[in-house]
């Protein structure tokens, strides 16, 4: 199955992320992905997405990169 626009976006951001070791949450229409290691904030900012994806009967586990 071919990527999407909004998939192939998040991971060259997380590319650029581990070029730099930084940890990162990133979400557009279609896709998000998320790095992190101990940040408080792109822990939060993934919680709180999870929480959105939920209530709009999205799965937070599903994985597309797989």
């Amino acid at each position: 199955m071919a990527l999407t626009k909004a998939q192939q976006f998040c991971l060259e951001v997380k590319k650029l992320a581990e070029q730099y070791k930084l940890p990162f949450f990133i979400v557009t229409d279609g896709a998000s992905a998320t790095v992190n290691s101990n940040c408080e904030a792109v822990s939060y900012a993934r919680k709180s997405h999870i929480q959105w994806e939920k209530k709009h009967q999205i799965d937070p586990n599903h994985n597309w990169e797989k």
